[in-house]
């Protein structure tokens, strides 16, 4: 059979467009390709799988670098933009329907800014000098933006360059006829231009209005290929909303205005006739902190008033320029409209009103040059709410100036944030570590912290430790520490909420029986709470797969933060969980890179971590009675001044230890503070810190000494081996190697939502690091006893053998996601019930 070219390249290239939009399956792109046969697309999916995409990212920067960014609208500029879903479903279509694009954008910023994210080189023409600005700034390597007033000609340099024009204009016959002959100039004979019409009901009078515009262009020579209903949306702008309320309407913000698309091929050079029209010079005004909220506009020309300035009367009420109002010279986005007869002086006040001068400043600068100023100012004031609504004063603190704050606190030893992995902008109003911290919190691996096992089992007495409670512990003490030398304490507060975000449901039970099965099935990197304590921040939370301003697997924490978790590290056996073991079998050196030891912050953290866990330990165990009184007097530390564990007749242990505990508190981060002191002290930069020989803040050897005292008489010999203990733990090993082998084997019993998302990883580093260690699993026999398949309904031994290791991977991310009574529930209501 012949194959039409053109027709191939088409289809080609509307199935390369959905399959980098991450459609994979024939199902999923069949309905996308505008009527082709199933048989012919899947042999051109063939064709684009086996080309590299795999450079191809989905950039963001339309979304939150430029539209949530856009100045606040102007409305004697007819400012209405598409809604996101308008932006994006036209630019998809451009890009799925047209090949080698180049594109003049007038009047439409927000197609300009989807396709220069999407790489597609183009120019916008716009009046709005502020919107220029913004999109040279965000694009300054991917597009050009270039203040024009489209009643003049269009520069010599954009004449037939382009094969593709998008335009906006007001819905006004002058500015069709405009628009349009700039775009036909501009666009290549055979390109298309692509207007927005108002639909036929918008006012009376606009049928007939289209159909003018579309017999002018055919006389022309022009083609009119189409009008499509409805193409686009629009959002409500504030100017107009602020009218509809002014008349009392009652509707919502919702977008109801939508305009059909007029598509035309352009035949030629001719161009509609249309007088060229002279625009009043404006210029707007606003503060850098709140240019996408407010902004005043001032028209070069002044107005008679007989009484002063004065608020022009109909403009706040009207909707069109049909309406009865009286004009204005000055004006805001929040559809305010006043009469000024000096306009050069107004110029100057929001000159230096936009400046982020003071109202005083204001008067100082301007009194040389007209004497009564300060009354002037003051009514500017009154009329346009410059100082009174819209500046922010002198008490609110920059993210510049928080950081600068910070930093002078800080002493020679804290830790400066490295670049995000997918970068980030800041908000205004936090510093990077704050924004790490924030995530943390809003997590929810953090969030169930709080239904996780720290020792005991949580239904032996409400009152044990969580995790959750063990973590703000952490924060407190290391802070502390940190305090005492100069450390970030925001890197300390993000480092300790997040050190044990890694932890499986039931503690360390969960853990062990997780790297046991996954050593057993041959996975040598096997599975520690501090290595999928940085998964879970890196891939596998999914608040950020879709968000509004960043698109990325993770939290997008800073390298510092994750080092934290990685390396909060403690071995008494001096092997298998060191810092050095966990960093060798890492999927994680490439974003860390540093092998050794943690920053000053993450060994606080570490410190903290240890005598958080001590104490909650000890002190579970004597509210369950598996600790004596005598335990703790056999134990070094107990027995050092200021501790005093005499007890008095009757009085409990509980109380006694709750009493002492501050005393303990105290021992132990005097001494830490004060090795650390010494320790830190020998250093000469803080580049030796990684590289040390030793921990740069931890405990003197005779503190040392005694928790390790305490770690083999008490906390192994009494706690770890309490009949409550062993049980729970062996529960634990049961369940959870059972559900993540019901898992693996049946991948359906998996909650939908959490497949989507982790869906996401299979082709990520994450996945990567798991295929070259071990590609396919087989799980023994023995190991499924549990499940009756022998007595399954066309259950066959041979989906034991060569698993996907894909399936074993989400299989222990899901289980380790639970809380310990999901866990417990789960395997109540699938396995035992």
């Amino acid at each position: 059979m012949e194959i039409d070219m053109e027709w191939e390249d088409q289809l080609k290239l509307k199935v390369r467009y959905w399959v980098r939009q991450g459609l994979k399956t024939l199902d999923e792109i069949v309905p996308q390709c505008d009527g082709a046969s199933p048989i012919e697309v899947e042999r051109i999916l063939k064709k684009v799988k086996r080309e590299d995409l795999s450079d191809v990212s989905k950039s963001l920067e339309y979304r939150n670098k430029f539209f949530y960014n856009l100045p606040a609208s102007n409305p004697k500029h007819y400012q209405w933009w598409y809604t996101l879903a308008s932006q994006e479903d036209f630019v998809g279509r451009l890009l799925s329907t047209h090949d080698k694009l180049r594109v003049l954008c007038i009047g439409t910023p927000t197609i300009a800014s989807v396709l220069s994210s999407n790489e597609v080189p183009t120019v916008l023409l716009d009046i709005d000098a502020d919107i220029i600005e913004l999109y040279n700034r965000t694009y300054s390597n991917k597009g050009k933006g270039v203040r024009y007033d489209v009643f003049k000609g269009l520069p010599s340099e954009h004449h037939k360059k382009f094969n593709i024009s998008v335009i906006d204009p007001p819905w006004y016959l002058e500015y069709f006829k405009a628009f349009l002959s700039r775009a036909i100039s501009g666009t290549k004979n055979g390109g298309l231009v692509y207007c927005s019409i108002p639909q036929i009901l918008t006012r009376p009078g606009i049928a007939a209005e289209r159909q003018s515009i579309i017999e002018e262009l055919t006389n022309c020579g022009h083609e009119v290929l189409c009008i499509e209903k409805s193409s686009f949306k629009y959002i409500v702008p504030e100017f107009e909303d602020v009218s509809f309320k002014e008349k009392k309407l009652s509707l919502s913000n919702q977008p109801w205005r939508a305009s059909d698309l007029l598509i035309i091929k352009v035949r030629g050079d001719k161009l509609l006739v249309n007088s060229e029209e002279k625009s009043p010079l404006i210029h707007s005004f606003s503060r850098a902190s709140s240019q996408s909220i407010f902004r005043v506009f001032l028209q070069e020309e002044n107005i008679k008033t007989s009484v002063g300035p004065r608020r022009a009367i109909g403009f706040k009420e009207s909707i069109s320029r049909r309406d009865k109002k009286e004009e204005v010279n000055v004006w805001t986005s929040k559809k305010d409209g006043f009469q000024f007869e000096d306009y050069s002086i107004s110029k100057e006040i929001l000159s230096s009103w936009a400046s982020g001068k003071s109202k005083s400043e204001t008067v100082e600068q301007l009194k040389s040059s007209q004497n009564e100023i300060r009354n002037i100012v003051e009514k500017h004031d009154e009329l346009l709410e410059l100082w009174s609504r819209h500046a922010d004063g002198d008490v609110r603190r920059s993210d510049k100036h928080i950081k600068e704050i910070s930093e002078r606190s800080h002493s020679q030893w804290a830790t400066k944030p490295s670049a995000r992995e997918y970068g980030s902008k800041s908000d205004g109003f936090r510093i990077e570590y704050q924004r790490d911290r924030d995530r943390v919190i809003w997590s929810s691996g953090f969030r169930k912290l709080a239904d996780k096992t720290q020792l005991f089992p949580l239904g032996e007495d409400e009152n044990l430790r969580q995790r959750l409670a063990h973590s703000i512990e952490v924060m407190q003490l290391a802070t502390t520490i940190s305090n005492s030398f100069g450390l970030d304490k925001d890197l300390v507060e993000a480092g300790a909420l997040a050190h044990d975000v890694g932890h499986t449901p039931f503690g360390h039970a969960g853990e062990n029986a997780l790297d046991r099965l996954f050593v057993h099935l041959g996975v040598t990197c096997g599975f520690n709470h501090y290595e999928h304590g940085v998964d879970v921040v890196r891939y596998l939370e999914g608040s950020y797969q879709n968000n509004a301003y960043e698109i990325h697997h993770g939290l997008n924490l800073t390298a510092e933060v994750c080092d934290c978790i990685l390396k909060h590290t403690y071995c008494h056996s001096a092997e298998g969980s060191g810092h050095h073991d966990v960093w060798k079998k890492s999927k994680h050196k490439d974003y860390l890179k540093c092998s050794g030891f943690s920053h000053l912050e993450g060994q606080a953290v570490r410190a903290a971590d240890k005598i958080s866990y001590l104490l909650s330990d000890i002190e579970d165990g004597i509210r369950l009675g598996a600790v004596k009184h005598e335990d703790l007097m056999f134990c070094r530390l107990f027995n050092r001044s200021p501790i005093d564990f005499r007890m008095r007749k009757g009085e409990s242990l509980y109380m006694k230890f709750i009493e002492q505990r501050g005393a303990i508190i105290k021992l132990l981060m005097e001494d830490v503070i004060l090795e650390s002191s010494k320790r830190i002290s020998s250093l000469s930069s803080i580049n030796e810190v990684r590289n040390a020989n030793d921990y740069c803040i931890y405990h003197s050897p005779e503190i040392m000494a005694d928790t390790n005292e305490i770690w083999e008489k008490i906390q192994v010999r009494l706690l770890h081996n309490d009949p409550r203990v062993i049980t729970a733990n062996l529960k634990a090993s049961k369940i959870i190697t059972e559900l993540v082998i019901l898992f693996t084997l049946f991948p359906e019993y998996i909650d939908e939502r959490f497949r989507i998302e982790h869906e996401r990883l299979r082709a990520s580093v994450y996945m990567k690091h798991y295929e070259l260690d071990c590609p396919k699993v087989t799980i023994p026999t023995s190991f499924t006893v549990f499940l009756p398949l022998n007595f399954m309904i066309g259950f066959n031994e041979k989906k034991l053998k060569d698993i996907p290791i894909y399936n074993l991977v989400i299989a222990k991310d899901y289980v380790a996601s639970f809380s310990d009574n999901k866990c417990n529930r789960l395997h109540r209501e699938l396995l035992t019930n």
